[in-house]
């Protein structure tokens, strides 16, 4: 729970939005704010965020260009006109309060909403500041997965899954990394840079906001960068398989994606492939370093436990 709304840092922000506030309700990540100006979420952005003040600007850019389209809301300016306010050495940023709930990804309409959601975003051309011009591809980040749960299983953390059953995996992910045409899904990053598509790049469930009867809307757009639309599908697919446990959905969630915004015969293979790669569980068991207390480490098991009987499911179902 965010503890850091102190009575002066709310004094702070009326001044510097022109601003009066009621109440404030702290959560998980944000602080929701109940004010003349309506219902307001507010998030502080500390120095771990690693969020300079040149990207923030270029983040503020681009969900004005989104709010102009309809497809998000905007930052609130400060009476100085900027999208952010400086407390500190932090950034914070005020903006309106989104109706809906959590997308849940078990849930057919659910996935079809968010995946029309985000084939919207890459639908839109936009001027994308340089700022968010994406330098990590796809296969470094594969890498870097691996790589990290590599370190863990050699440093004595293989829990919840045999040792066959890792071996396994690392050979799938291997086996990926060397088919993986790195220079074509570059290829495809410049085209879509070109092109203006901006990738939400953090398409988790919490960030795809739903409503009955109301198109899906995303939210916090701090990893949005310009990238190839694969990566996001490859993301969002990924976790709806974690969810669900299957890839039954996959043709009839493509399908409400590309209605939207056509993908290749091609990049429509290319995204199988990525979602090939064991994902799921290689972060899962990269997870199992920051477990320490003996709670954190069973639940840390007990996820990749579940998730390498989920991958085991959909091996066998697709053989």
């Amino acid at each position: 729970m965010e503890k850091w709304m102190t009575e002066n840092i709310v004094q702070d922000v009326q001044k510097a939005y022109d601003v009066k506030i009621w109440a404030t309700l702290p959560m998980r990540s944000v602080v929701g704010l109940a004010s003349d100006r309506g219902r307001l979420i507010v998030k502080r952005y500390g120095q771990k965020q690693e969020l300079s003040r040149e990207r923030m600007e270029a983040i503020v850019d681009v969900k004005e260009q989104l709010a102009n389209r309809g497809l998000c809301s905007p930052y609130l300016r400060t009476i100085e006109g900027q999208g952010y306010y400086r407390l500190g050495s932090d950034l914070l940023t005020v903006e309106p309060w989104i109706a809906g709930k959590h997308a849940d990804f078990s849930d057919r309409f659910d996935r079809l909403r968010a995946v029309q959601a985000v084939a919207r975003l890459h639908h839109v051309k936009l001027a994308v500041p340089y700022r968010l011009h994406v330098t990590q591809s796809i296969a470094q980040k594969f890498s870097y997965r691996l790589r990290k749960a590599v370190d863990v299983v050699n440093a004595g953390g293989l829990q919840g899954i045999s040792q066959k059953e890792w071996d396994t995996c690392r050979r799938q992910a291997e086996h990926i990394l060397r088919i993986l045409p790195e220079e074509e899904l570059q290829s495809l990053t410049q085209k879509s840079r070109d092109a203006g598509v901006l990738c939400h790049r953090d398409l988790a469930p919490h960030n795809i906001l739903v409503q009955s009867g109301m198109p899906a809307k995303l939210i916090d757009f701090d990893l949005a960068g310009s990238d190839t639309p694969l990566y996001d599908l490859h993301q969002i697919f990924d976790h709806m398989a974690y969810r669900t446990g299957t890839l039954d959905w996959f043709d009839e969630t493509l399908y409400a994606y590309v209605a939207i915004h056509p993908l290749s015969l091609r990049e429509q293979a290319l995204l199988r492939l990525l979602l090939r790669f064991p994902t799921p569980l290689l972060r899962e068991i990269g997870e199992l370093q920051a477990a320490h207390s003996a709670r954190s480490k069973k639940r840390a098991t007990m996820r990749v436990r579940y998730v390498n009987r989920l991958m085991q499911e959909r091996l066998h179902a697709n053989t």
